[in-house]
């Protein structure tokens, strides 16, 4: 697959039209049993602007540039300030449902960020393209940051949405 823009293997699509990766259906074998899937023959045609359901490490190619720099928050003050992607709360309407910031909502709640990665602007630019991943400037050091959000798993096990 010649023009993808993440690193995929296969993409399969449910009866309900929602779009998964193969690594993710590998590694949730419950989908397979609530769900009929089948292979999608020409990704970039079918899946073009449509979410796909991937792990976490898909969202990245082999040769991004990434270096774990978790006192950066710390280092630099203004951080918080620059940030290009990424919502650093969740929001809630009374009922407890989330919704998003432009809605009503009664209560807010912050998004945790548990690692921070110096990333390359290739990778900064296509995250901010295609996810909604927590991406940060940094302008001591001219860099992008990544805000990793989960803690504790492998990232070929957490999931996450791409817009192929």
């Amino acid at each position: 697959m010649a023009n993808r823009s993440f690193y995929v293997d296969e993409i399969y699509r449910n009866e309900n039209g929602d779009f998964y990766t193969g690594l993710a259906l590998e590694h949730n074998e419950w989908l397979k049993d609530r769900y009929k899937f089948e292979k999608v023959a020409d990704p970039y045609t079918t899946c073009r602007g449509k979410t796909v359901r991937c792990e976490y490490s898909q969202i990245f190619y082999p040769d991004s540039q990434m270096l774990l720099c978790n006192e950066i928050a710390s280092v630099d003050g203004n951080l918080y300030d620059n940030l290009e992607n990424g919502e650093l709360s969740r929001y809630y309407d009374a009922d407890g449902n989330e919704v998003d910031a432009d809605d009503d909502w009664e209560s807010e709640e912050p998004i945790e960020i548990y690692q921070y990665y110096l990333i390359d602007r290739a990778t900064a630019e296509r995250l901010k393209e295609h996810t909604d991943e927590i991406i940060f400037y940094c302008e001591m050091l001219d860099l992008c940051v990544l805000g990793v959000t989960h803690w504790g798993t492998g990232w070929d096990y957490v999931e996450t949405d791409f817009v192929y």
